[in-house]
């Protein structure tokens, strides 16, 4: 089974994406073909086959880049730091969190995994090690779609600079474009934008537990805090619940993107999006082998019923899993645990 990887450049797909969208100023290292560059992990290239059935915490002041708009007032759009606890769960989440502890505890493989089930309706939350920092992979990327579409809810460009760029970055979990999001964020300095993003989850959503360091892939690009960028899955379904609500982008854009997500390859629908056809599922992969083993990420907003008037946020988190995909049985186990949970509370 092959690992995508982006040697010496980037797929004329991409490259033209970024010639459009980024500008025909200097480009960055990776969209020329002089010298080659490291391999560049973000998703499989092809979908896993079908299954048989951490660090410190880092806390540092943002630096402010002169030029750039730092802190984004934006109409209607409220910081939402200090934002209320997540409802208690009735006896029935209270049930399920324990048969997805059990699942988890009874895993046929090693590795560190992590689990949040938010429902939107009503705001119940519970998880299974929720408030453990995880590796993010290319799940950080949906932060810096996030934080353009912002921009472009303030005025400072046009949903036409950054559409293509963020529905390559979904649908292939393409870490090249979601590089480029940085880049745009930063008016040309990937860093400052990393600043940018890492300021709407902390600042703005109040991903306090979320450690944002570098673009995914790029580590030399990089704020200096930590090796790897770190989420907890607690952090990832409190974001997942604001962009649901409206809390984060106006209706439209929260509308476009929330469809924009459903728009997943199909060789990356092995997780979250493992559910009936009746399911509809707006997710963000990311996947990437490590030193210590592989790690398969993947947050969702599942609607469902008529008119997908319901919905809910889930989250899974894996890291140091020995062997490619060995945990997609867990991870499509609890996803189905907590579907048939909703469409039996819901129907």
């Amino acid at each position: 089974m092959r690992i995508h990887r982006w040697i010496g450049g980037v797929t004329s797909a991409t490259a033209l994406l970024l010639a459009v969208t980024v500008g025909s100023g200097a480009h960055p290292p990776h969209a020329v073909a002089d010298e080659p560059v490291s391999p560049v992990y973000c998703a499989p290239d092809e979908p896993p086959p079908a299954p048989a059935v951490s660090f410190a915490q880092t806390t540092t002041h943002i630096r402010v880049y002169a030029g750039l708009p730092f802190r984004v007032v934006v109409p209607g759009l409220a910081y939402l730091t200090g934002s209320s606890p997540a409802a208690p769960p009735t006896e029935g989440l209270r049930e399920l969190r324990a048969a997805l502890a059990h699942a988890i505890a009874s895993a046929s493989t090693p590795g560190d995994f992590a689990f949040a089930v938010t429902d939107l309706q009503t705001g119940e939350h519970i998880s299974i090690h929720g408030d453990r920092m995880q590796r993010a992979a290319c799940v950080m990327n949906l932060f810096a779609i996030i934080a353009a579409l912002r921009d472009v809810q303030a005025g400072f460009f046009p949903l036409d600079d950054v559409d293509a760029l963020i529905r390559r970055t979904i649908y292939a979990s393409d870490a090249v474009t979601g590089r480029a999001l940085y880049e745009k964020l930063g008016g040309g300095d990937i860093v400052a934008g990393v600043g940018r993003v890492r300021e709407l989850q902390r600042e703005v959503i109040g991903m306090r537990s979320t450690s944002l360091d570098h673009p995914p892939a790029f580590p030399n690009e990089s704020l200096g805090l930590s090796a790897d960028n770190l989420i907890t899955a607690d952090d990832a379904n409190l974001a997942l619940a604001a962009l649901y609500h409206r809390h984060l982008l106006n209706e439209e854009l929260t509308a476009w993107l929330i469809e924009a997500m459903v728009g997943v390859k199909p060789g990356l629908n092995y997780l979250t999006a493992a559910l009936p056809a009746e399911a509809t599922v707006s997710h963000k992969n990311g996947f990437v082998p490590l030193w210590d083993g592989y790690v398969d990420n993947d947050v969702a907003i599942v609607r469902f019923g008529p008119d997908r008037r319901y919905a809910y946020a889930v989250s899974y988190f894996s890291e140091a899993v020995p062997v490619q995909y060995a945990d997609i049985p867990l991870a499509q186990l609890l996803v189905r645990m907590t579907w048939e949970h909703f469409s039996t509370a819901y129907r």
